[in-house]
């Protein structure tokens, strides 16, 4: 498929001055892009060179940060100016790392960009004004109105508008980056690239390409390449079409890496299982290899058993019911054999490995994270997981909120999403970025970006789990809506699908939805919301008192139609 193309919105100073005693022109832009500066200075102009700094983090005084650490972005430009030109747009030499085969190129009609907020302009014209500036922010087609959020939180609204900001910037390639540092696709990066985007904007040609690119240039992690099924089944689930499936299918079926299991179905591969390596809680015993064993380990088959059960809806839906059986099976002998090799009976709680003695986080969110554990396992699972706090990096937060999610743990899932603390998404706000790190600080990783999308999880998860909109059916025919608000007592949502999109509005005790035409949704209220304990249950719906269901732990209201419906219980 053809590579998304991206466009150019220009956007000006939310702060303009002269520091330096006037020599030097400073502005704020307000948020960090991908793009470039124009600058437009009022006749006459003079033959003249210019420097000029454009950064994303400012030092302790105020000004560009020249020194700022880590990859986090900094640019020292020139410009020469003639007498018989206003308008400039600033020649940007690609970084040495940016110009190998690897890395992702911006189309040469857009030319070279660099990511920034700031820029600092020495030298410059006293008639050089906020209106001579234009940051030239790049990105590829976005809607802002098919995404909003806000809560009684103001924390978790904060968080959320960092992530979509983060979503929006970083489409500038047409093809999902790793972040400013190297500018190349990685797979477990782009799945939660892809989660976060359709979480914002119902717009899947980006999560599409950048599938197709990462079949012809994979990427070395064991667990990045069981992704690749997980993002044909979200996009096949999300869009209804399982084209991306069908072109690609015999490559793709070949990301499940089924040689390398042994007889019992576990697979023997080591597992990068986190990264950096110093965010796995000490997954076998602290190695802080690139990938680690055991050659048998709870992480890499965890992900074997959950990308099988994807392959096998897309091979389902792509009309290879053979292989769609032979997955299913496989999966089923695998979560055998995982529960018999990794779960200690005696602790309650998945060990790292075969062999091994030590249990982390990783190894016990995950299997929780993809439904590995057996029912009357999973409180004890879950506690141990919750007791850990966030003792995962910002791309393992995915599957940790998954898994707190999915154990009914949506309370401390909200304490994570809003806390304040040094591992955390305030503290990127903190620090002064208006993307997701890397990393949860630079002292977490020396080398972290202030570009990395793989951080923006609470998006996806807010959509997904917190007003809780999925669908029940390939592109959003059926549409779960199963809010879990824990503490918060206001939230209201809109959620983008192929089909239009989803609001959702609680406070106690009132649920209002809004869903597209040509859909259905199932509606889960937590019964523990519930005004009333009393069986047989009656809510008001539309104003009109029926009964309704109850199944495990939820109010069931099935078959609501499209447009707007309350629910007062």
């Amino acid at each position: 498929m053809q590579r998304p193309q991206p466009g150019i919105t220009p956007v000006a100073p939310v702060q303009f001055k002269r520091i330096r005693d006037g020599a030097t022109v400073f502005a704020d832009f307000g948020a960090d892009v991908y793009g470039n500066l124009q600058i437009n200075i009022p006749p006459p102009v003079n033959s003249t060179t210019l420097a000029i700094r454009l950064g994303e983090k400012l030092d302790a005084t105020g000004q560009i940060d020249r020194r700022p650490g880590g990859s986090i972005n900094y640019r020292w430009l020139t410009l020469a100016t003639q007498p018989n030109r206003t308008v400039y747009q600033i020649d940007i030499p690609p970084k040495p790392r940016h110009s190998n085969r690897q890395a992702v190129h911006m189309p040469p009609e857009i030319g070279e960009v660099t990511v920034f907020r700031y820029a600092e302009i020495d030298n410059a014209p006293a008639s050089l004004n906020a209106e001579a500036l234009h940051q030239l922010w790049v990105h590829t087609a976005f809607d802002d109105n098919n995404s909003f959020f806000r809560s009684s939180n103001d924390t978790l609204n904060a968080v959320w508008d960092l992530c979509k900001h983060t979503i929006k910037a970083t489409t500038a390639f047409g093809v999902y980056i790793d972040g400013e540092r190297e500018r190349i696709p990685y797979e477990a990066d782009s799945y939660i690239n892809q989660l976060s985007h359709m979480a914002v904007d119902a717009n899947p040609e980006v999560a599409r390409y950048t599938f197709e690119h990462m079949l012809k240039s994979p990427t070395w992690p064991t667990e990045w390449s069981l992704h690749m099924p997980m993002m044909a089944s979200f996009d096949y689930m999300f869009t209804g079409d399982i084209t991306l499936t069908s072109n690609n299918y015999e490559a793709l079926k070949k990301k499940l890496l089924m040689e390398k299991a042994r007889g019992d179905g576990l697979i023997r591969a080591p597992g990068i299982v986190d990264w950096p390596a110093g965010e796995r809680d000490g997954f076998n015993d602290g190695d802080q290899t690139n990938q680690t064993g055991p050659e048998i380990n709870t992480v890499v088959n965890a992900f074997y058993y959950h990308a099988l059960l994807e392959m096998a809806i897309v091979a389902n839906a792509a009309g290879r019911t053979e292989d769609a059986l032979l997955f299913q099976s496989t999966a089923k002998a695998v979560y055998n054999a995982f529960n018999a090799v990794f779960f200690d009976q005696t602790r309650g709680i998945y060990l790292d490995g075969e062999g091994s003695t030590h249990a982390s986080l990783h190894a016990n969110m995950f299997p929780l994270a993809f439904d590995l554990v057996p029912r009357g396992y999973q409180s004890q699972v879950a506690d141990f997981v919750q007791s850990r706090g966030m003792a995962c990096s910002v791309y393992g937060a995915q599957y940790l909120l998954e898994a707190l999610y999915k154990a009914g743990r949506d309370e401390y899932a909200l304490e994570l999403m809003a806390s304040r603390s040094d591992r955390s998404w305030w503290h990127m706000i903190e620090l002064g970025s208006t993307m997701t790190l890397e990393a949860w600080d630079i002292k977490y990783k020396p080398n972290l970006t202030w570009n990395h999308a793989w951080g923006a999880v609470p998006s996806n998860i807010i959509s997904r789990y917190m007003l809780g909109v999925r669908p029940l059916k390939p592109g959003f025919e059926k549409i779960l809506i199963a809010p879990r608000p824990g503490s918060l007592e206001e939230l209201h949502g809109k959620v983008p699908t192929m089909k239009g999109p989803v609001i959702v509005k609680y406070q106690p005790g009132v649920l209002e939805i809004e869903i597209p035409e040509g859909t259905t949704a199932r509606v889960l209220i937590p019964y523990k919301l519930a005004k009333s304990q009393i069986f047989p249950l009656r809510i008001l719906i539309n104003g009109i008192k029926e009964s309704v269901s109850a199944d495990s732990g939820y109010i069931v209201i099935d078959e609501v139609g499209p447009g707007k419906s309350k629910f007062n219980f």
